[in-house]
């Protein structure tokens, strides 16, 4: 997840930063943590896989 943002002025961060098109850091946090839950879950249906063989 590549969560920086490049922006042309102060304006357009602070937008970002919480303004109209949302909190593009909270989104990438989000992001990362679903990520983690999901490979997570994926590590462990693996291995009650692997113990049934």
């Amino acid at each position: 997840i590549f969560g920086v943002l490049t922006t042309l002025n102060k304006e357009q961060a602070l937008e970002r930063a919480g303004g109209i098109h949302g909190h593009k850091g909270i989104e990438a946090a989000d992001a990362a943590l679903q990520m983690a839950v999901l490979m997570s879950e994926a590590k462990s249906s693996l291995d009650d896989h692997k113990s049934l063989m």
